[in-house]
């Protein structure tokens, strides 16, 4: 964004700048956090819904995979009803998508109903998360950057948390317990959302076609680098308290608890990543490629398993690895198409959507193979490694 010109600009954009509007922020996080739940609540509980539905854990997670599969097709049209009808009202209908969705599975014993009612709950998903960060950002000048990574931050830890609490509601809820703690969230969000300040649509004249939006070269750069850190974060986040529960010999709630450093983690790194990539925009690809070596580094630990201490500090390096592009890529989308921001996000999102819809049945798939998951975790970590090799030397997340 160029500053207005004019004596008082320059003390105005620098207030824009140490100061973020705090209303935005606010709703856009809560729309986040209470979305993100659905994204890490199923995992910590693998084995009691494989038990209930009478399937294996593969199709488990499917219960994850498929609100991606239904997010893919609707991130530009999702992207555009935000610069339309405004992201506070996008995200109302997010949350009370995921409310009446949890509410569906709480009755629910079949499996393909289970499908069906979480495939339901990835439109709110898939729309809450476009919306939350258009949101948090909208009223911020040259904070945009910072302002997406606070909101990456926050909305990573609805996941965190989801890892830590499902596991100790088992006792009082068994196989519902990721559910009714999804619906509560929720229930809890809307009023806390309506709270916040209104946003208003665009109405553009030319808006730019489906087709240029997914061939925009910036936009898929900025889509690959979110595949291989937000991408792998959930897949990640989604395995690895059975992962650890089986190789670690730890507890359901110890494992929740280890594991939900993966994804609570991204509550730091996620904003130091957007202050990286404003400060020092030109050098963000160096800071890309040491956060995914650092990434494939605690993924091969994981996949490993030698010891507890080892175990979470694998995880922790994860946690620190995947959120420090994500502030940057989201400003980034944005700032490629100013007058259609929610459909430039749609877009480039849609790559990590992609990557979690691939990754996450494929890995469950490796619990059932020689290893017990860890040939998946050994596949992502090599995947992340080899990713290194096609940042463009002249990446900058801006």
């Amino acid at each position: 964004m160029s500053p207005a010109s004019g004596p008082a600009t320059s003390r105005s954009t620098i207030g824009a700048e140490r100061s973020l509007p705090l209303g935005p922020l606010l709703g856009g996080c809560t729309v986040g956090l209470s979305i993100s739940w659905n994204i890490a609540n199923t995992g910590p509980v693998s084995p009691l819904l494989s038990a209930h539905y009478g399937v294996g854990l593969a199709v488990i997670g499917l219960l994850t995979a498929v609100m991606f599969f239904v997010e893919l097709p609707m991130m530009v049209p999702g992207g555009r009803a935000i610069d339309r009808f405004g992201a506070k009202w996008v995200g109302l209908v997010a949350i009370g998508i995921s409310l009446a969705g949890n509410l569906l599975l709480l009755a629910i014993a079949d499996p393909y109903l289970a499908l069906a009612a979480r495939a339901f709950i990835g439109a709110g998903v898939g729309l809450g998360f476009l919306a939350g960060a258009i949101y948090a950002q909208s009223e911020s000048v040259r904070g945009s950057v910072l302002a997406s990574g606070i909101y990456g931050g926050a909305s990573l830890s609805g996941g965190g948390l989801a890892l830590v609490i499902v596991p100790q509601l088992v006792g009082a809820f068994g196989w519902r317990a990721p559910f009714v703690s999804a619906a509560v969230v929720a229930a809890v969000a809307v009023p806390l959302v309506m709270a916040c300040p209104s946003t208003q649509g665009r109405v553009v004249g030319a808006r730019p076609r489906f087709a240029t939006l997914l061939a925009d070269r910036r936009l898929i750069r900025l889509g690959a680098v979110s595949a291989v850190s937000f991408g792998f974060s959930v897949i990640i986040g989604n395995w690895v308290v059975t992962l650890l529960e089986r190789h670690a010999g730890l507890s359901r709630g110890a494992a929740g608890a280890v594991g939900s450093l993966i994804l609570l983690l991204g509550i730091v790194s996620r904003p130091a990543g957007g202050m990286l990539a404003r400060a020092r925009s030109a050098t963000t690809w160096r800071a890309v490629a040491v956060s995914f070596l650092v990434g494939a580094l605690g993924t091969a630990l994981l996949s490993a398993s030698v010891s507890v201490p080892l175990d979470v500090l694998g995880t922790a390096l994860v946690g620190m690895a995947v959120g420090i592009p994500f502030g940057a890529t989201v400003a980034g989308a944005a700032r490629v198409y100013p007058n259609a921001s929610g459909a430039a996000v749609g877009a480039m999102n849609s790559y990590p959507v992609l990557a979690i819809v691939a990754g996450t049945p494929l890995v469950g798939l490796t619990f059932s193979m020689p290893g017990d998951g860890r040939i998946g975790f050994a596949a992502l970590a090599i995947l992340w490694a080899g990713a290194v090799a096609v940042i463009p030397y002249r990446l900058r997340l801006e």
